[in-house]
């Protein structure tokens, strides 16, 4: 027969189990989780350091703030692996002559060690400005925040 005082002990023994498992979780996940402060502070780093160094003409150094695996989506197509991305900004800046590049964020959000940050984008070339839209996903590899995504969908020209 069923008796009510085996309740409390049963509840008591899985709360104590829950807390066991909790407990021996890997202090990695534990210590990756972020400030406050951490996102926003290093989305606008990276956002200012690759608008600052593409428009100074250095396509390695924009290309170091992507993973190695990162993937660049444009309207011409789409590159994979840094050094693939960097060769694609060196193109833009040298052979299309691309500069005076700008930004502005609309949205950034995160969870974890993933987040993005979306707005639009202006970028002058000697026979047309572009502008458009960018989503660029970055993630938290190895302790340092990576792109790993990152696309620009430019507006239609005007006719």
């Amino acid at each position: 027969m069923y008796r009510a005082s085996n309740w409390p002990l049963a509840l008591l023994s899985i709360v104590l189990a829950v807390s066991l498992l909790w407990s021996q979780s890997p202090a990695r996940t534990r210590n990756t989780r972020l400030t406050p402060s951490d996102f926003p502070a290093a989305i606008k780093n990276i956002r200012e350091t690759w608008v600052r160094e593409f428009n100074a003409g250095h396509a390695d150094k924009v290309a170091a703030l992507y993973a190695e695996g990162a993937v660049l989506m444009r309207g011409n197509g789409s590159v994979h692996s840094r050094d693939s991305i960097e060769a694609e900004l060196s193109r833009s800046i040298i052979a299309a002559r691309a500069h005076n590049y700008s930004v502005e964020s609309l949205h950034t959000e995160y969870t974890g060690n993933l987040g993005y940050d979306t707005g639009i984008y202006d970028e002058d070339f000697p026979h047309h400005l572009a502008e458009g839209n960018y989503l660029m996903v970055i993630q938290k590899i190895d302790g340092e925040w990576k792109i790993v995504a990152h696309v620009a969908v430019p507006n239609p020209r005007q006719k």
